[in-house]
């Protein structure tokens, strides 16, 4: 990837996250904006193949994370963005920097729900989760205690960009 396109797709995903630590969504706009770029990057190569795996990767970005926004664990705007992001990256790598994003916001979500006092709920949800085998219910919270997934989404898909896990 040249130079411009990458400081491009950082620069996109840089703003998703920031989108999302200061209103705690991602707006379809700035989607619409990542999944058009791109397409545009892939579409600059002048190979159909880079297109088809671009969509090929939007497909994998949707289906990350759809699952796991039909058990209101995440917001759409979450998995638009992972789709948008995989119409650069093609399927591996946004499978790889979708599953890395995923696991930065576990991180991420753990570090919020004990600073804001609530770990022990959260433990508790999640240990009867296991012991009756059935997905962890995921509350309404304050828009304080909505996690960000952007930012960690966006960093774990910057560090498969850059070469940090291909």
């Amino acid at each position: 990837m040249t130079a411009i396109f990458l400081g491009c797709f950082v620069a996109l995903a840089a703003a998703a996250g920031w989108s999302d630590l200061r209103h705690r969504r991602v707006s379809n706009r700035l989607v619409l904006v990542v999944l058009l770029a791109g397409l545009a990057r892939q579409g600059a190569t002048l190979q159909a193949s880079n297109v088809l795996l671009g969509l090929a990767g939007v497909a994998v970005g949707l289906a990350l994370l759809l699952p796991a926004f039909a058990a209101r664990w995440v917001g759409g705007g979450d998995v638009k963005l992972l789709a948008a992001l995989g119409m650069w990256m093609g399927p591996w790598h946004v499978l790889l920097g979708g599953v890395l994003g995923v696991a930065l916001g576990g991180v991420l979500a753990a570090s919020m729900a004990i600073a804001g006092g609530v770990g022990r709920e959260v433990a508790g949800n999640l240990g009867a989760a296991v012991i009756t085998m059935t997905a962890p219910i995921a509350p309404r919270r304050p828009r304080a205690l909505i996690v960000p997934l952007a930012i960690p989404l966006a960093v774990g898909c910057v560090i498969v960009q850059l070469g940090g896990l291909s």
